[in-house]
């Protein structure tokens, strides 16, 4: 009679099993452990492309306002040579007022002696022409 096939496994075939099963164990850690990395590496690449993102913005907006300062001092200098001219304008403006005023006043104390030499010729002549010297005074037709 043949024997029969032990129903319990043999030790030859437990450690067979127990090797396939950590083989498969190891496997399975190693692949988990490989798309773990994977993972890793794409949040990097990810991480590292939004970074870059914001850098080149940032890089981009700080030309910008380094061009706009450059052109708002160009227009401050602008203005600033602009203000020197009114302000040269206006005092001359206001040095031409002050002789235009300077003018007035020389004419109008010019016309005040003139008016009184005229009032002193007057009575000169009228003197001379009466006949007595002490004739009476016309109406002097400039005051």
């Amino acid at each position: 009679a043949m024997a029969s096939p032990p129903l319990e496994p043999s030790l030859s075939e437990i450690v067979a099993q127990h090797r396939k099963t950590s083989q498969q164990l190891r496997n399975d850690l190693e692949k988990e452990k490989q798309d773990f990395v994977k993972s890793v590496e794409e949040l990097g690449r990810s991480l590292l492309d939004k970074l870059d993102k914001g850098v080149g913005k940032t890089y981009e907006n700080q030309r910008r306002l380094e061009a706009e300062a450059k052109n708002l001092e160009g227009k401050a200098v602008t203005f600033a040579n602009e203000i020197n001219q009114w302000t040269t304008l206006y005092s001359s403006f206001n040095d031409a007022l002050k002789e235009l005023g300077d003018v007035k006043n020389w004419a109008q104390g010019i016309e005040a002696d003139l008016n009184s030499i005229n009032t002193s010729l007057t009575q000169v002549v009228n003197k001379a022409r009466s006949p007595s010297g002490k004739g009476a005074p016309e109406k002097n037709s400039a005051t």
